[in-house]
């Protein structure tokens, strides 16, 4: 039998799935209402989240999920991976919800051509904050990047100072969305990185590890002639930074560029494709992360009396020209009434 005829044979097994993405996709408040009442048998109490390493390192779960579960009573098993890693468990159908931080593959994810037999692999993203990305590396700075460098002259700075041998710069190499944003700004010179410097560990090396094992190894490699670079976004880095003292912010954002901002999707995981989730649920964690209640604990969460994730439900075109439609916006509205009471 054929994929396609499997898959078909699986939707019409399935009624309850589809009636759900089809009331969802519709996006009227009454029929998402409706949609909760019907299968209130499908709101199980215990759903899998696939998420970056960086809200994970941040601290950030360990500070908003008890208060979702306190609210809902649904626990969450946190899967913390790099994103790319995170959006193949989401089409795999290993977790019910994805909270992640690459705008094209999020678009990927819920691009209905790109999924199975027309069917997307995640339904409706959602903005839900951002940060920003900065590169990180020894007081003595041998690439001499400066605080008014625009990103065009930064990379080419790290570029020259790592083929003149005074530095290595350290990748995540994991297909994570930070190891993304990097080939992104080395693409804007040119530069492959991972073939420009192949089998050079000293100039470029891939670490295969999370952000704070990067961060460990772009700290222990701080020779006076030769020191260690990475870039990390900035939650993670407030997260480490009184730990790796000898490591400072030297590249950042500057006026007039949004290349180094960092906004985070979430996506819940397409039930029509993947029966098995659960659906429901994934949809109240996302209305609560969206809600003004959720929005406001974001904000609210610091280290080091600084904020490391900035709200963004709703204001995405604004802030980090990250496009969002008014209807991608209003699907959420019900999601979030359960918690328009909640005050921090």
């Amino acid at each position: 039998m054929s994929s396609r005829k499997t898959l078909k044979g699986r939707i019409l097994e399935h009624k309850t799935a589809v009636i759900l993405a089809i009331v969802i996709i519709a996006g009227g408040s009454i029929g998402a209402y409706f949609a909760i009442d019907y299968l209130n048998a499908q709101n199980p109490e215990k759903i899998t989240l696939a998420t970056t390493t960086s809200t994970y390192d941040s601290g950030l779960l360990d500070y908003l999920l008890p208060k979702f579960t306190e609210q809902t009573g649904i626990q969450i098993k946190v899967l913390s991976v790099g994103t790319g890693t995170a959006i193949q468990y989401g089409k795999d159908g290993n977790a019910d919800v994805i909270l992640v931080h690459s705008r094209s593959r999020e678009d990927d994810f819920v691009n209905s051509s790109l999924g199975v037999d027309g069917i997307s692999y995640g339904i409706h993203r959602a903005c839900v904050m951002y940060n920003d990305f900065i590169i990180v590396g020894h007081s003595s700075n041998p690439a001499n990047l400066l605080p008014d460098d625009n990103i065009t002259t930064v990379m080419t700075k790290l570029r020259d100072a790592i083929d003149t041998g005074n530095m290595t710069f350290y990748s995540r190499g994991d297909n994570s969305g930070t190891h993304s944003k990097e080939k992104e700004l080395w693409g804007e010179i040119g530069v492959i990185a991972a073939t420009k410097w192949a089998g050079q560990p000293d100039k470029y090396t891939e670490t295969g590890q999370g952000m704070a094992s990067t961060l460990l190894m772009t700290w222990e490699d701080d020779d006076a002639t030769h020191e260690g670079y990475t870039i990390v976004d900035r939650g993670t880095w407030l997260s480490f930074n009184d730990t790796y003292t000898s490591l400072n912010i030297l590249a950042a954002s500057v006026v007039g560029e949004d290349f180094l901002l960092n906004p985070y999707g979430a996506i819940p995981v397409n039930p029509v494709l993947h029966p098995h989730v659960k659906f429901l649920s994934a949809c109240r964690f996302v209305g609560f992360l969206t809600s003004p209640y959720g929005q406001t604990l974001i904000n609210a969460y610091t280290k080091n009396n600084a904020v490391l994730f900035h709200s963004s439900f709703g204001l995405c075109n604004s802030t980090t020209s990250c496009t969002t439609t008014n209807n991608e916006t209003a699907i959420w509205t019900p999601f979030q009434a359960e918690f328009v009471s909640l005050t921090i």
